[in-house]
């Protein structure tokens, strides 16, 4: 089996070890929050932050929790505005510095007419971030040889993405100088890049083969990568399981390095795992190694001996011998029965010339257990015979040996058949925690299988029973992940059917807030979640969900529809209230006269509500005995103001104000609330705009009065449509 040799310089660069600990410490302050776009190239990382409560999310409107991390790779300016310009969340700037000191670069070139071409892949998002900097005349290439093919123009300056190949950016630089001699050259890569390629070409010369640990999403691990393959074979993974163990089986020597966005605990895991697996192998060579000597003494001398006591027994002792005594065999299962226990040693009737020896060793002895605690004589157990002293006749059995593999066949088949098992929690480590599964058979399970939530701390699970499914088994290795997560998923993916199943469009049900955004509420209603849209949330108009509740809430729902295909509900909350509309018909009176709040001024009169969650519309030609061009010129949003209702429509819910009948408004007042926005261009009030009314003609008071209630119909159709 090959040895395991770790590059000097592996995983993680300072600026995503920064960003790392910059973020796990503002999840812990706050508790959860949102990275725009991964932090890393690197899944691993990822699944660890979702584990911590730290979500990725395309879309800054899209974020979650109580902050949102601009990643290592920076983002445009463009869109850092936009994100400055974020509400109600915190925003971390976790760019890497060697990032920013190229964006730097780029803003300055730009600022001195530079025609700027930069080396990288232009979907990478540093590069697109740095693209932003350097203006639209920029240029981005990813291949030295396209140079030839390029017009370039001066002055022209050459900078990098960070994580781009070394050696093909200087064959690049070369390129561009010779066609362009005044050609400016940054060199903008990270050196902590070059490090780890240093650090692994080191290691090449003391190794037969390398594994390169990383995402095939990372433009480093990538450069890295090919640099590597061009010294010894190299094979690239992202973890351990997808290693092919028929690589390492080739050589002696292997050498493990790994990207700059690769996490420590990724690489830990796979070094071990390498190994371990040289420690078992020799393990069972050994143990071949001894069945085979065993077999050979069976083979010779005491077969012979056996045979010769056998030519001087009489045919009655014979007889007698075969039927009360029998061999036993290297190898064998057989059941005996507890004859006596002592401290170090089991003794076991096994039906053979003595008793048979079950040491201490061979049971696998739970802490604080002795073998009294396991064994009681008369118990019948099942052993398998590993050593006989043909001398003596001591036969030597194990326990632990059948044990276990009759475990490993409870748990193949438990793997087989998906099922739930239940064990201890044995130790807790810091990607994980190691379950004992019985009879000397450990599982590992990670921290990102644990829960579907983040759990800061998963002491709390040590020394107590968990549920969890087998998800991966290599008895080869003796290697079996286990996941809790799965069981919480199923039954959460079960309890989501059960509640879609057994809902009813127009039935009322109770749920509890879990998420507010700018368009409305989300509310579990045992196992999934359903929408209220902001305009469901209260009779009364709402700027935000926040203002009428908030996360936590335990509140009544009417289910408006259900889309089961697509796990959609929709939800409202102003439909289990008493609609005020219905309260207000039967208190005002057509003649009425109250006093209303205006909501909104459109440019045929002014919505004023004058009951709670109720409206009523007054035509523009119902404001003032004067002329008015707009509501605006005597009324504003938010006054108060004195209204007589002229007609009540229930069935329509429209409802008819008048202002000028309630009292009107006085032309002082419409200069006032006018001012300089007046009609007249010179900000004056004229005579037609007081008495511009008296001109018109009669019959096109009853037009306006048809308009109105056309006006207000279709608003009100429009408001139902939101």
């Amino acid at each position: 089996m090959s040895k395991v040799i770790l590059a000097e310089k592996a995983g993680f660069c300072t600026g995503v070890a920064r960003a790392m600990k910059l973020l796990l410490k503002e999840g812990e302050i706050k508790g959860s929050g949102s990275t725009l776009g991964p932090l890393v190239h690197n899944e691993e990382v990822m699944e660890y932050l979702r584990n911590h409560s730290i979500n990725e999310v395309c879309e800054p409107e899209n974020a979650e929790g109580k902050f949102l991390a601009i990643r290592t790779h920076g983002v445009t300016p463009e869109l850092l505005d936009r994100l400055n310009n974020l509400d109600n969340i915190d925003l971390i700037d976790l760019t890497c510095m060697r990032v920013k000191h190229v964006q730097r670069i780029a803003v300055d070139l730009k600022d001195k007419g530079f025609n700027i071409y930069i080396f990288g892949n232009k979907k990478h998002p540093e590069v697109i971030g740095i693209l932003g900097w350097a203006g639209d005349k920029a240029v981005v290439f990813s291949d030295p040889d396209e140079i030839d093919n390029m017009v370039i123009k001066e002055p022209a300056a050459l900078i990098a993405q960070t994580t781009a190949d070394g050696i093909a950016y200087k064959r690049a630089s070369e390129l561009l100088k010779e066609k362009v001699p005044g050609a400016v050259i940054f060199q903008t890569l990270c050196p902590e890049t070059k490090l780890r390629r240093e650090a692994a070409a080191e290691l090449a010369e003391r190794v037969d083969a390398l594994v390169v640990i990383g995402s095939k999403t990372s433009a480093n691990t990538q450069a890295l990568y090919n640099s590597c393959r061009q010294m010894k074979p190299t094979c690239r993974i992202n973890s351990i399981r997808e290693l092919d163990r028929s690589f390492l089986e080739q050589f002696k020597v292997v050498g493990v390095t790994a990207g700059a966005s690769t996490p420590p605990w990724t690489i830990k895991e796979a070094v071990e795992s390498m190994e371990n697996e040289k420690m078992e192998t020799q393990e069972e060579q050994q143990e071949e190694a001894k069945i085979e000597e065993i077999e050979e003494i069976e083979s010779s001398e005491p077969q012979q001996e056996e045979e010769t006591q056998v030519e001087e027994t009489s045919v009655e002792e014979q007889f007698k011998y075969d039927a009360d005594v029998r061999i036993a065999q290297v190898g064998e299962q057989v059941i005996g029965k507890v004859a006596r226990v002592t401290d170090d040693e089991v003794y076991v009737d096994i039906g053979a010339k003595s008793e048979a020896i079950l040491p201490t060793g061979e049971v696998h002895l739970p802490e604080d257990k002795t073998l009294a605690d396991l064994f009681t004589p008369e118990d019948d157990i099942e052993v398998t015979v590993f050593d006989i002293n043909e001398q003596d006749g001591k036969v030597l059995v194990s326990h632990k040996r059948l044990a276990r593999e009759k475990r490993m066949k409870e748990l193949e088949e438990a793997l087989e058949q998906d099922q739930v098992m239940q064990a201890t929690v044995k130790q807790v480590v810091g990607a994980g925690m190691v379950i004992d599964l019985g009879n000397g058979i450990e599982g590992f399970m990670p921290g990102s299988l644990v829960d579907t939530r983040y759990i800061p701390d998963f002491n709390e699970f040590k020394g107590n029973d968990i549920n969890f499914k087998i998800i991966e088994l290599d008895r080869d290795k003796g290697k079996l992940i286990l996941s809790r997560k799965k069981i919480i998923e199923e039954e959460t993916e079960k309890a989501k059917e059960e509640t879609l199943n057994a809902i009813e469009v127009g039935s009322t049900i109770k749920g509890t807030v879990k998420r507010l955004t700018d368009f409305g509420a989300f509310v579990d209603i045992g196992g999934i979640d359903g929408l209220v849209h902001i305009s469901e949330l209260s009779w009364e108009r709402v700027n935000h969900p926040s203002e009428v509740i908030k996360v936590g809430d335990e509140i009544e729902v009417k289910v408006l529809e259900v889309i089961p295909e697509k796990e959609r509900i929709s939800l409202s909350i102003r439909k289990t209230q008493p609609d005020p509309w219905t309260k207000a018909v039967e208190e005002l009176e057509s003649g009425e006269v109250l006093t209303g709040k205006v909501t909104r001024l459109v440019s045929f009169g002014a919505f004023v509500e004058i009951k709670p969650g109720v409206e009523g519309l007054a035509h523009i030609s119902q404001l003032a005995d004067f002329h008015v061009n707009h509501p605006s010129e005597v009324l504003a949003e938010g006054e108060e103001v004195e209204v007589k209702v002229i007609e009540i429509k229930a069935k329509s819910k429209r409802i008819s104000l008048s202002v000028k009948e309630a009292g009107g408004v006085s032309v002082s007042q419409s200069v006032n609330v006018a001012g300089s926005a007046g009609s007249s261009e010179n900000g004056n009030v004229t005579l037609g705009d007081v008495f511009g009314d008296l001109f018109d003609k009669e019959e096109y008071q009853a037009d306006n009065d048809q308009s109105a209630e056309d006006d207000q119909s279709e608003v009100t159709a429009e408001e139902g449509q939101e």
